[in-house]
């Protein structure tokens, strides 16, 4: 249900209520694009402050649980929350991974892997997503 709204409903400030009616935690004045993919097993993990835009066909994950019984699940299993602070825009095809931090005024480039902390007022892109430069803001 979650991803056929976010593909459909035609206004911002509705998909904003279907992620919070789903438990992410996000804050006012934001914009969600079209088909933004969040975690569905863990959404309070998710927080998104204020003023926040989100370009379409991002993906915000919080967890690399698998329920399949193989080698990788047993070793290779986390679970961290996201955070996405005041006036940060992410950039179209986006994908944030588990326990990133994206500080105040951060831009994140067009087709960024996101993990770790990226730093405020600063344009960080690529994959892995490093800091670029700092923003005269």
């Amino acid at each position: 249900m979650l991803m056929l709204g976010m593909n459909v409903i035609p206004i911002s400030s509705l998909r904003v209520v279907l992620l919070r009616l789903c438990g992410v935690r996000i804050g006012t004045g934001c914009y969600v694009g079209f088909n933004l993919a969040v975690d569905t097993n863990f959404p309070s993990l998710i927080t998104i402050c204020d003023n926040v835009t989100i370009s379409h066909n991002c993906t915000i994950i919080t967890h690399t649980i698998s329920p399949a019984a193989s080698l990788l699940s047993s070793y290779y299993h986390q679970v961290k929350p996201v955070r996405i602070d005041s006036g940060a825009w992410i950039g179209v095809n986006t994908t944030i991974l588990p326990g990133a931090i994206i500080e105040a005024d951060c831009f994140i480039g067009a087709g960024s892997v996101v993990s770790g902390q990226m730093p405020s007022r600063h344009l960080c892109a690529g994959n892995p997503c490093t800091p670029v430069k700092q923003l005269s803001l």
